[in-house]
């Protein structure tokens, strides 16, 4: 989840100003704490103990396989760690090692767990869903997830410090470490690059190398595509990524052409979903925006400046007609609609505020007179007390694991502590390390309905950064009916796991790819 965009002034970050984090941390239940203390039965543990719980996959599509949850502490000197990380493993049972790949996972944020593409899009056990992509009603159940990614690669999933179980360690004086060191974008990838190269040790040095990141995860990816190879002797062979927000300094939003450029097929898809745009509701139709937007778009905006009356009007009522947006409200922002002016104003007159992570998604507006968005969206408010309470049942009754500790699903004081200094994380990060790793293949994800981290986005930064055709013909995109967490609806769930099995596979001939040498 990318609460960078919702509580700093870095890229993606226009949502909310910071200082409203710690009031409504509490009240929305985005710290989810399990307030079951550990016992001493057979299958329960203490915070750092480690279990082993052997599993048979119940649906006939997936394989046999042991699930394991537990603590692998880290830190720059192994024989002094400072922390432990929780992380949950799913290993097939029998296969051979050096051919099985294995797939280290995690969300973003900053400051958010695993959970997320555990627990609702590639763990072999995930939220019943709605099937439309909404929220389940609470108390959500879990369900068989038969497109599992178990059925092709075994996967570990991580929570960064400060988020699920995972905590600094007690010093000499006997109290927690200071975490702020684990709270930077370099300081976070060490965390990584330390985690992956002990568990590898631990197991699994011989094997196929794979890592999944969504969101802020993709800044964390491109970081650690670099830094497992030049600093941990790790070479991966597959990334894929979810929704990815790399770093990158765009400018000024009076100036910035890129953002509104790539801001616009979403807007367009989102409106189509609702029945207020002049393009059709499907791919075609997306298309037909998305052209649009390369072309006349951001030619116009870069001219609006020096149009006469006429011509501003007639743009102003082209990008109106496209994005379902009063004339009035495009021409105020001069053609480049900020997200959460978009966000209330597409359904203004049914009362209705949509959802940034998934624009098809909507609510009542409880602040209709604010002329822009100005609460949470509910993927960030009210989400993790759906998804978390399943899980931690699935974790004690399933997996053995009992922690006195409160599980932190989403951590906003995590995210607002986080220094972002560092400028490392971008797609020229992971251009490098694709042009140095020639094993390396990269998949990138998307949800036509994201207003967080737009579909167009990635695909357009790296179509400028990756060079050369080597390079270039191991890059693959693929987009889906959805929104941010695009996984959330069936089909699309379905798709996905099928494009990246094709992947893990060496079978891409229905993914999209750059043209050119770049």
């Amino acid at each position: 989840m990318n609460l960078a965009r919702l509580l700093t002034n870095q890229p993606f970050n226009f949502h909310f100003p910071a200082m409203r984090a710690k009031s409504v941390l509490v009240a929305t239940g985005v710290l989810v704490a399990l307030a079951s203390p550990g016992t001493s039965s057979a299958h329960s543990v203490v915070v750092a103990a480690k279990l082993s719980q052997t599993s048979t996959a119940s649906v006939p599509s997936l394989p046999p396989y042991d699930a394991k949850a537990g603590m692998l502490n880290i830190g720059e000197d192994p024989e002094r760690p400072d922390a432990e990380i929780f992380h949950v493993d799913y290993v097939m049972k029998g296969a051979v090692a050096t051919k099985r790949p294995v797939t280290f996972v995690f969300n973003g944020g900053p400051g958010g767990a695993s959970i997320f593409l555990h627990m609702a899009a590639i763990g072999p056990k995930i939220m019943a869903s709605a099937g439309d992509g909404s929220f389940p009603s609470v108390p959500a159940r879990l369900e068989d997830n038969p497109n599992s990614w178990i059925s092709f690669t075994d996967l570990v999933f991580i929570d960064p410090v400060g988020t699920g179980y995972s905590r600094t360690l007690a010093g000499p004086d006997g109290q927690l470490k200071d975490p702020k060191p684990y709270y930077s974008v370099t300081g976070d990838v060490d965390s990584f690059g330390q985690f992956i190269q002990q568990w590898l040790t631990n197991k699994r040095w011989g094997s196929p190398k794979a890592m999944v990141g969504e969101s802020y995860g993709g800044q964390r990816a491109a970081a650690l595509t670099r830094t497992l190879a030049e600093s941990y002797q790790v070479n991966l062979n597959w990334v894929v990524l979810f929704s990815p927000a790399f770093y990158m300094q765009l400018g000024s939003p009076l100036y910035d052409l890129v953002t509104p450029m790539s801001m616009l097929p979403s807007y367009a898809a989102i409106a189509a979903h609702h029945g207020k745009s002049s393009i059709t509701n499907d791919a075609a139709g997306i298309k037909k925006a998305k052209d649009f937007a390369m072309t006349d778009y951001i030619v116009g905006l870069a001219n609006v400046g020096r149009m006469n009356a006429k011509d501003q009007t007639a743009f102003y009522a082209k990008v109106a007609a496209l994005t379902g947006m009063d004339p009035e409200v495009v021409a105020a922002s001069r053609g480049r609609i900020p997200a959460e002016i978009f966000a209330v104003n597409l359904l203004r007159s049914k009362g209705k505020v949509i959802d940034t992570y998934d624009g098809r998604q909507t609510s009542d507006n409880p602040m209709p007179e604010k002329g822009e968005l100005s609460i949470f969206d509910r993927t960030v408010s009210v989400f993790s007390g759906i998804i978390v309470p399943p899980f931690m049942d699935y974790l004690q009754k399933d997996l053995g694991y009992v922690s006195s500790r409160p599980y932190v699903a989403l951590s906003l004081p995590v995210n607002m502590a986080w220094d972002r200094s560092a400028k490392v994380g971008g797609p020229d990060d992971l251009a490098i390390a694709m042009a140095q790793n020639h094993d390396l293949k990269t998949l990138i994800m998307g949800g036509y309905y994201d207003l967080n981290a737009n579909y167009l986005l990635a695909p357009y930064l790296l179509e400028q950064t990756v060079r050369g055709t080597d390079t270039r013909k191991r890059l693959f995109f693929s987009r889906y009916f959805g929104g941010h967490m695009f996984y959330l609806n069936p089909k699309s769930r379905v798709d996905m796991t099928r494009d990246a099995r094709n992947f893990f596979e060496g079978k891409t001939k229905g993914l999209d790819t750059l043209t050119g040498p770049g």
